[in-house]
Formats: C-alpha cells, structure tokens, sequence
C-alpha cells in the first residue's frame, strides 16, 4: 500500500503476505473498529482545538494552516460539527 499515511502504516503488514482466514480475521476485526476509533480521534481534536482556543488564545486562523483547513472549518470542529454524517442506518 503505497498511498498509506504514516500513521496507518503499521497496518500495512495486514494487507502483505498469503491469504489466509486469520488475515480476514484481523481485516475484519480492523474495519469494524474503524467507526468507534473516528469517534474517539474526533473528540479528541475537538477538544484539543477547543483548549488551544480558549485556554492558549490560539486563533483558528492561526491553527488552519497547521491542520490544513480553514478557519471555518476549525470554529466548526470547536463546536463538535462534522463533515461525515454519522447517521445510524435502519438495516
């Protein structure tokens, strides 16, 4: 997997090597902790980017160029709004 960003690069051992049932186990395992782990990182950032903010002073003008977003975008991250509708399904 070239195109892997660094920080899922330990990953990349799950897609290498044979193809066995234990591999689709721990892909399957992966996939399914996807969702709960975005949940997590989001928080996160929420809070992170709301403590820079208020507790530090730090503009969201100041803090877009790091995270590669506009300020909007970080006063919208502040307020826990995402992009990604986070909607369960009725399946």
């Amino acid at each position: 997997m070239a195109d892997t960003p660094e920080p899922l690069q330990p990953l990349e051992a799950l897609t290498e090597g044979s193809e066995t049932i234990e591999q689709a186990a721990q892909l399957t395992a992966v996939l399914k902790a996807i969702p709960d782990l975005q949940r997590r990182l989001r928080e996160r950032r929420q809070h992170v980017v709301r403590t820079l903010h208020e507790r530090d002073g730090m503009s969201y003008t100041d803090m877009a160029p790091s995270l590669g977003v506009k300020p909007e975008r970080l006063s919208g991250i502040a307020r826990g709004h995402s992009r990604s509708s986070r909607k369960t399904s009725s399946r």
